[in-house]
């Protein structure tokens, strides 16, 4: 064993000993207190009855009441422990500390020098502290503090401001204290460079661009502090460090390090069903995504999608993204969607969207969007009507999440109302004479999502959303479809169908990595189906609730979801399994 090793046990054996033979103390009392009660500063000290006492504690314990005497402006009060008193056998030991509070301080001249950009007037009327009020130490620091945050705000991140007298007055009543500030604004700097580091594909100018500085503006520290929560809904990197302020011959600028994500992502899922009767053929059902987050490096964003649920239903979707239109803070989008409905209909949805980035949390956007149900050729076994529609809306959006893969905080509003017109192109001849020839539609939707840090390492995830559609006669090519992996859990991919339906997703979340969790759910699900004239249906509704255990999964191919589902009636049988690549677009 060598010699520091040596001295470590010697005094570990030494303080235990100590310890061990230490009296305990039966009693603490204090007195020539008035500011503060017996019980407040017995609250304070580590020494109490029933724990062995030892000089150092005790020591500091007396200075924890000067202490904190003076922060509340008593600048010269003592506190001082007496005399142990022992019992006759030294097992046990009485306390007393007695405390000389004296005067309180009150502040008397309060002045401030060295301030350029404001006056010394402006500072002090901003202050707290104020000439004839009681001397407080941490007011004092307070004040400095949000002083030094005013000036940041005015372009001066350096400046500093300092104690450079405490002067103290004996008074009649009570003393008081003189206090001068001196005052060190710095240079007032400007941003007239941004340095990026750690970027591979992204190109410089499209990060530049999300920190919405001009070159040569003044330094803004709120502009600063949202750069990196900005970054981050990009959705292409892996981390963001803080922003560095730097000056550099005799510029100011801002060091930008990154770590690039994955922003590309490919996602399969295929099954082959063998046919169930001769004379049948086989096919195949699945899911297969391709998600571009960033093309070539230019933040340009484009998905396509391609899901077949069964023999005859299937959805082909495609979606574009242009950011930043001429370099405004306006992303130009446009998606087409085409959905095989059994034997039924197809309906194609064609959409162009604008966005309006007013804040890194606000948005609105304008959206023009043409709906066509097209049924089935063979009208002996379609129950479609055939529609077309064109709708003007405004969608929107509040989001305050610090990431969108895995929230810890922060909320998403989501709110879109569209209207139109629909006209009817053909009637099945069994509802001829019953279907309205066309009228005004509209529709609706709304999303709240939450996220509550709970306790460390774990979040609670609720979510409400839902959508309606109204027309004088609603078909049912123009309803919403949900349940599913997205939805409502425990049930098949767009199970059920309404003209108005709500859902709601609770989460409790155990946080293993920045982007990988395990979680229990627990999802409910209405909706609405209004009388059906074509095929002479009674309206009707339903609610439905789910519930399960999951877990989420940083990949290279992005964030995998997989959780294990019960619906209504469900055994473990009989359950779901939902697997899905989660990547918000």
């Amino acid at each position: 064993m060598d010699l520091p090793c040596c001295r470590a046990v010697f005094f570990l054996l030494i303080t235990t000993f100590s310890l061990s033979s230490a009296a305990t103390i039966r009693s603490l009392s204090v007195k020539g207190n008035s500011k503060f009660t017996a019980r407040e500063i017995a609250g304070w000290l580590v020494s109490r009855p029933g724990i062995p006492y030892t000089e150092l504690a005790m020591k500091n314990d007396c200075r924890l009441i000067e202490d904190t005497y003076r922060a509340e402006g008593y600048l010269a009060a003592r506190a001082v422990a007496d005399q142990p008193a022992y019992t006759s056998d030294s097992a046990r030991v009485d306390l007393i500390i007695a405390i000389d509070e004296g005067r309180r301080s009150l502040v008397g001249r309060l002045a401030v020098e060295g301030s350029t950009r404001l006056s010394s007037q402006e500072i002090l009327e901003q202050f707290d502290l104020a000439a004839g009020s009681p001397m407080n130490e941490g007011t004092v620091e307070r004040d400095i503090e949000a002083l030094l945050t005013r000036y940041e705000k005015l372009g001066y991140p350096f400046a500093r401001c300092e104690v450079v007298e405490l002067g103290h007055r004996a008074g009649d009543q009570a003393d008081s204290v003189d206090i001068r500030l001196r005052v060190d604004e710095g240079r007032r700097m400007t941003l007239d460079e941004i340095r990026v580091e750690g970027n591979k594909e992204t190109d410089p100018s499209v990060i530049v661009r999300e920190t919405r500085f001009e070159p040569g503006e003044p330094f803004n520290p709120t502009k600063v502090n949202a750069i990196r929560q900005r970054l981050n809904r990009l959705n292409i990197f892996s981390s963001v460090a803080e922003p560095t302020l730097y000056v550099r011959d005799d510029k100011g600028g801002l060091l930008i390090k990154v770590q690039e994500g994955n922003t590309s992502t490919f996602d399969g899922v295929l099954g082959y069903i063998p046919p169930s009767s001769p004379g049948e053929s086989a096919y195949l059902t699945g899911l297969v995504s391709v998600s571009m987050r960033s093309l070539f490096g230019t933040g340009r964003k484009m998905s396509l999608r391609w899901q077949r649920e069964d023999r005859y239903s299937q959805e082909i979707a495609f979606r574009y993204i242009e950011p930043w239109l001429f370099g405004a803070p306006v992303n130009l989008g446009g998606g087409f969607l085409q959905r095989q409905q059994d034997t039924a209909y197809v309906r194609r949805t064609l959409d162009v969207k604008a966005e309006l980035m007013f804040s890194e949390e606000l948005s609105i956007s304008l959206v023009l969007k043409t709906d066509r149900v097209i049924p089935s050729g063979d009208s002996s076994t379609t129950r479609a009507v055939g529609t077309s529609s064109t709708t003007a809306g405004v969608e929107v959006e509040y989001d305050t999440r610090d990431d969108l893969a895995s929230p810890t905080s922060g909320a998403r509003y989501r709110a879109d109302y569209h209207y139109g017109r629909k006209s009817v192109s053909s009637v099945p001849a069994s509802a001829v004479g019953q279907i309205v020839s066309g009228g005004t539609l509209q529709r609706a939707g709304l999303d709240v999502e939450l996220f509550l840090p709970a306790f460390r390492r774990q979040v609670i995830a609720i979510g409400v959303h839902g959508r309606e559609v109204t027309t004088e006669q609603v078909q049912e090519g123009e309803m919403y479809r949900f349940g599913g992996a997205n939805t409502l859990r425990g049930y098949r991919e767009n199970e059920f169908l309404g003209a108005s339906i709500a859902w709601t997703n609770a989460e409790y979340r155990f946080l293993l990595a920045r982007r990988t969790f395990v979680f229990g759910f627990f999802d409910t699900g209405y909706y609405f189906r209004p009388t059906n004239d074509v095929l002479g249906l009674p309206s009707s509704e339903a609610f439905r609730y789910g519930y399960g255990v999951g877990v989420r999964v940083e990949t290279p191919l992005g964030n995998i979801g997989v959780s294990f589902a019960l619906g209504e009636g469900d055994s473990f049988g009989t359950a779901k399994i939902h697997i899905g690549l989660i990547n918000d677009f």
